[in-house]
């Protein structure tokens, strides 16, 4: 499968799938209250923070998938590495299962703050969702297999398939059956089951099916290091990434928590973006460093980087400063919009930066080289924790999204450059100026001059052609500006070569 296809299958089924996780919230909001959302949003945080458990498992059997393929004398020992890593996280599904219910007393009767939900009402509901942590915990090894085996049409359009029934199919469960929220994660449970079942058997008829695989000890003695690093770098990485959602569902109203919850899931459309682009190039990119091949993956890793670039950062920048615009346009609930709006600009920002990072990421990944993200991720997690507390004190939940923002400016500033001096000793500067720094100024020239000169009182219509004229006006010099650089590279070296 070539790389443009996987790029345009995984960007489709990225934005399918984030549609469909963003479409129908605030109807759910509607249907169940602000209140049970939050309840929806403590499910994400259980089930992101646990992913920990992970042991780097999913991310070592897609750079295991990509690194074996080259060669076919390698099919035995790669049905080998898939049985041995599937029976690892299975066992480990079934104790997620099992101690998402042992603190199902804590979390209903101790930690969260309901105002209108019984506390039996929270334990049961999250009785539900061990089970759907469960069912979808092993979902992720098996995309991880296929991304790898560089299948990733297919795994999108089982992806976009199932979103939608998640989605499209809760409402119609909270409509016309029963609008509570223990409905709701009934609806899940059943659809994580036909998910994961799918999945495993589409990876394993992508695999040699006249080959048994079995579970292999001496393998792991080979994939330890990696796994554990990973495991390192995801643990600390979504204690990150959720620190602001586990003190806020304690320090807020399970109301409030839901407002900031929806915040976040728009935000979130931003990795929705970049994962179908990281999820690419990585195979990629572990394919050129197997063979050496350092040319050809610069130039894929520019590419790369200048593709994440133009996607991610005109869509941000108009989320950003026309999110009321936005939110009015979709919810129209003005007490979710007052809620929400500045949330959604601060949180949209925060992710973006973040999201930028991923390429230089993948890179570290391809090498094998991931200290950098532990070390990184230690201090931070030492800082975060306090900085997200005070500021929540003070300031609310407004307090918590700066912190982030800010938390991810700083991985922007330093960590970028920590790995290209590393890795990438000529590259840095280009990735600051081409790759980002002159679509970001184009970009955000289009955006910030655009919401000076708009003021209110549009009819929705206008509104709605006024914010995808900007969008679309803002991708197109982002775009020019990634090609004009290209052109400009060819022109220079052209006239080095002359001289």
């Amino acid at each position: 499968m070539s790389l443009k296809k996987n790029v345009i299958a995984n960007f489709s089924g990225g934005v399918w799938s984030a549609l469909m996780g963003i479409a129908f919230v605030p109807f759910y909001i509607r249907l169940m209250g602000a209140e049970s959302y939050g309840l929806i949003g403590v499910f994400f945080s259980i089930q992101t923070m646990l992913a920990v458990l992970d042991l780097g498992l999913s991310q070592t059997l897609g750079r295991e998938m990509a690194r074996l393929s080259v060669d076919r004398k390698n099919a035995q020992l790669m049905v080998d590495t898939a049985r041995t890593l599937e029976i690892i996280y299975w066992v480990v599904a079934i104790g997620v299962v099992a101690l998402i219910a042992i603190f199902s007393d804590f979390i209903a009767y101790r930690w969260l703050n309901p105002e209108l939900l019984s506390r039996k009402t929270l334990q049961e509901a999250l009785w539900v969702v061990a089970i759907v942590v469960g069912l979808r915990w092993p979902v992720a090894l098996y995309m991880g297999g296929l991304n790898g085996l560089q299948r990733q049409v297919d795994v999108n359009i089982i992806s976009a398939v199932f979103a939608t029934l998640q989605g499209a199919g809760a409402i119609a469960v909270l409509w016309y059956f029963e609008p509570t929220v223990r409905a709701f994660f009934m609806w899940q449970a059943l659809i994580a089951l036909l998910q994961v079942v799918v999945f495993k058997i589409v990876l394993w008829k992508n695999l040699r099916s006249d080959l048994n695989g079995k579970f292999y000890w001496p393998l792991l003695k080979n994939l330890w290091r990696f796994a554990a690093g990973m495991t390192a770098t995801s643990l600390l990485s979504t204690v990150l990434m959720q620190m602001d959602k586990i003190l806020l569902s304690k320090l807020l109203s399970l109301s409030e928590f839901g407002y900031y919850t929806f915040a976040a899931s728009v935000a979130a459309v931003i990795s929705r973006l970049v994962g179908p682009i990281f999820t690419a190039y990585y195979p990629r990119f572990v394919e050129l460093v197997s063979k050496g091949d350092q040319p050809e993956l610069i130039k894929t890793y520019h590419k790369g980087c200048q593709i994440l670039a133009i996607t991610i950062i005109p869509f941000t920048l108009t989320l950003a400063f026309f999110s009321k615009e936005v939110l009015q346009l979709w919810v129209r609930d003005s007490n979710i919009v007052e809620h929400s709006f500045l949330l959604v600009s601060l949180l949209v920002i925060g992710n973006a930066l973040n999201g930028l990072m991923n390429m230089p990421y993948a890179i570290q990944l391809a090498f094998g080289w991931i200290r950098l993200g532990v070390y990184v991720n230690i201090f931070t997690v030492i800082v975060l924790a306090p900085a997200i507390y005070f500021s929540t004190l003070r300031w609310g939940a407004i307090g918590a999204a700066v912190v982030w923002m800010v938390l991810n400016s700083f991985y922007f500033i330093i960590c970028i450059q920590i790995m290209h001096r590393h890795l990438l000793k000529t590259e840095m500067r280009r990735w600051y100026v081409n790759d980002v720094g002159k679509i970001l100024v184009g970009s955000l020239i289009v955006t910030g001059i655009s919401r000076i000169m708009i003021g209110t009182g549009y009819s929705d219509i206008l509104k709605i052609i006024i914010i995808l004229g900007v969008m679309g006006a803002a991708t197109t010099i982002a775009a020019v500006s990634a090609d004009s650089l290209r052109y400009g590279n060819k022109l220079i070296q052209y006239l080095r070569c002359r001289q």
